[in-house]
Order: structure tokens, then C-alpha cells, then sequence
């Protein structure tokens, strides 16, 4: 998977709790365009699941690439794991779907009525839940009210203040901040590999902040 950059911090205050055995089980991941909240989503989730099958042994959200979970995900098909985003419309057109529907939410019931089939964890991820029709977020609120034991959401947001009052209320949120000059750097070495030092350290962080989830599409680092 590729690697996060930055966000130390963030990282720091989810591992304390999954250390401690007190994880909590929504996270509202928020902050600017491009700073890798997806991809945060996702790791956090993969070393969940991973460390439920035994200690990974490694610093912040790193697993082995030839870890169990790791495989199965990057294949898209780990039993435990459900991710939502909006979907192709049925046009053929490559077009996304609006919103995340309410009975893509309801699918989640797949998850959760059965037990888990590779730890004791479950986990959704929510690409974003900026996303979800009205319906959607209200079937979600339940989930969200009377989580199952084990289960992890990760929520990912642009305009946290936009959502229901109530689902903000369910989470812990986690503001990921701008990338600072030394992440930046190296996430811009990693999307342009040909590029050399000069031209990385002249690049504009105020501008380039905003295009980051472009620029780092090469490496799948989008929000």
C-alpha cells in the first residue's frame, strides 16, 4: 500500500488506542483536499484487521506487505473489511452516482451478521461520507448508536460541519493537518520520480497543497 505521509500526530492518538485495547469505534477523519485522508482511512483500517490476527510488531500503521490481511486486501476481497464510495451509474458513461445510497448502507448488515472470519475485528471504510444520501446517513446512525462489538468505522470527510450533528457526535474526529515541507517533499518524490531535487524544492507548497491529490494519483494517494 502506499506509504502516509506525514501526520504523525493523528497516527499517534489512533494507535494509543488500539495499544491500550480502548479503540474507539467511529473516527471522523477531516481536513484539507489532498492530505491523504483516504489513505489514512485505509491503513488505519488494514492494521486493525492485521494486528487482530497477532502483534504486527511494527512503528505507526505500517504491516508487511506479505502479511494475511495486506494480500486480501489489496486484492479487494478480505471478508472482514466493507469500503463505500459512490458507484458507477449504470450508463456505462464512466460516470459516478450522486451520492452513497441507502441500501449500500444497508449492505453493511452482510458485515455484521455474521461473525468474523479472520480476527475478532470488522471494519468499514466511508470514501466520503460527504457522500451519503439522507436515508443513507440516517441507516448509518444506527449502526453508528449501537455498534457491534469489534467494529471499526472509518469515516472520511472534506466538511465535517455539513454532516448530521448527530453522526459528528458518534466519532472521534481527527483533523489531519497540511502536510508539512518535509512530508510534502516527500510525497512529491514519490508521484514524480523523474523529477530532480531542484525541481521538487521549487515547487510551491501553497499552490501545491490544493493539487496534491492530483499530483499524487500516480501513487493511488487521493482523498
Amino acid at each position: 500500500m502506499t506509504p502516509l505521509y506525514g501526520h504523525d500526530d493523528a497516527v499517534a492518538a489512533f494507535r494509543e488506542g488500539l495499544d491500550a485495547g480502548r479503540l474507539h469505534h467511529a473516527w471522523l477523519i477531516s481536513g484539507p483536499e489532498g492530505v491523504g485522508k483516504a489513505l489514512f482511512a485505509a491503513k488505519a483500517a488494514l492494521r486493525v484487521l492485521a494486528e487482530g490476527q497477532g502483534p504486527v510488531g511494527l512503528p505507526g500503521f505500517d504491516v508487511p506487505g506479505d502479511h494475511p490481511a495486506a494480500h486480501l486486501i489489496a486484492a479487494g476481497s478480505h471478508p472482514d473489511l466493507m469500503k463505500l464510495e459512490r458507484l458507477p451509474r449504470e450508463n456505462g458513461a464512466g460516470e459516478l452516482a450522486r451520492g452513497i445510497s441507502v441500501d449500500q448502507v444497508r449492505g453493511l448488515q452482510r458485515l455484521f451478521a455474521t461473525t468474523a472470519s479472520m480476527s475478532p475485528w470488522r471494519a468499514v471504510v466511508i470514501d466520503s461520507i460527504d457522500d451519503l444520501e439522507r436515508n443513507a446517513a440516517n441507516a448509518l446512525l444506527k449502526n453508528l448508536e449501537e455498534p457491534p462489538p469489534h467494529s471499526l468505522f472509518m469515516l472520511v470527510s472534506h466538511a465535517p460541519e455539513r454532516l448530521l450533528p448527530t453522526i459528528r457526535s458518534r466519532c472521534r474526529i481527527l483533523r489531519l493537518a497540511p502536510l508539512d515541507s518535509d512530508a510534502m517533499a516527500s510525497a512529491l518524490r514519490a508521484a514524480l520520480p523523474d523529477a530532480d531535487e531542484a525541481e521538487i524544492l521549487s515547487l510551491d507548497p501553497a499552490a501545491t497543497i490544493f493539487q496534491l491529490g492530483t499530483i499524487l494519483a500516480s501513487v493511488a494517494l487521493k482523498d
